[in-house]
This record gives C-alpha cells, structure tokens and sequence, in this order.
C-alpha cells in the first residue's frame, strides 16, 4: 500500500512578507504623522503623541487593508465593464478615504478624546491627511501592489 501523499501548504517566506514590513511602517509613519499635526500642531505634545498614534495606526492598518481586498473586488464586480485605469482609480480614491476616515477617528481620539469638538477635529485630520492618502493609493494601486503580488508570486514559485 503506497504512503498516503502529504500535502505541502505553502509557508510564508521572509521574502513574501517583507513587502508589508517596510510598507506598513511607512504609511502610519506618515499618516499618523500628518494627523497628529492637524490635531496637535508641532509644539512639545507632537512628538508623544505622534508615537501614540504611529503605534496605534500600526495596529489598525492592517486591519484595513483586510477590507480593501474586497473593495477591490467590489469595485471590479460594480466596474466590469469599464477600463482597468478607471476601475483602478476608484479603487485608490476609496482606499484613500477608507484609510484616512479610520485611522482618523484612531489618531484623533488618541489626540483629542472623545468628547466636545471631536467631529471637528477628525474634519481637521481627516482633510488635512487626505492629499497625502490620495497619493499613497494611487502609488499603493499603480506600483506597489502589482510589485508586491509578483514579489509573492516569485517567493511561492522558489519555495
């Protein structure tokens, strides 16, 4: 009786992630960043702050991104029919507003509390965050994504 087949679940390699550690970091790094400016300014409490809500970014990024999978695929389901650039760039406009929104209300709670003005202050953040976001989508929907997709192609291919 021949031994029964195991079969090989594909294991994620440094080379597969790699991608997520540096860009993740990155964009809560500049996000967190631009929102704790519209919230704080650049006195002594920016800089605490801005740790606060880099690390709290951090946490909710990837979160996010989870739901922009099915943006995506959302976007393609509603778009079929129109050119890949057009399905792309509302793919980035809504990511930039999804990521922005949340971790708005994250960075802002954390620098303004819950409380009187809090809308008010999340516009501030929200608005001011937005332009940086827009660019980060676009880069994210243009360039990196289709480098890290082929980077993980690669990476499963080689394991």
């Amino acid at each position: 009786m021949p031994a029964p087949s195991v079969v090989k679940r594909p294991s994620l390699t440094f080379r597969q992630i790699l991608p997520d550690l540096i860009l993740l970091p990155s964009i809560a790094l500049l996000l967190s960043g631009i929102m704790t400016w519209a919230n704080v300014g650049l006195g002594d409490a920016f800089f605490p702050r801005w740790g606060r809500g880099f690390l709290t970014s951090l946490l909710i990024l990837p979160l996010i991104l989870v739901c922009l999978g099915v943006l995506e695929k959302g976007v393609d389901r509603a778009m079929g029919g129109a050119h890949w650039v057009a399905r792309k760039l509302v793919v980035a406009l809504l990511t930039a507003c999804l990521i922005e929104s949340v971790l708005a209300l994250a960075v802002t709670a954390i620098n303004h509390g819950v409380g009187d003005g809090f809308g008010a202050a999340w516009w501030v953040a929200f608005s001011r965050s937005l332009p940086a976001g827009v660019v980060i989508g676009l880069f994210m929907c243009f360039y990196m994504k289709p480098k890290m997709d082929s980077m993980r192609a690669a990476a499963r291919a080689a394991a």
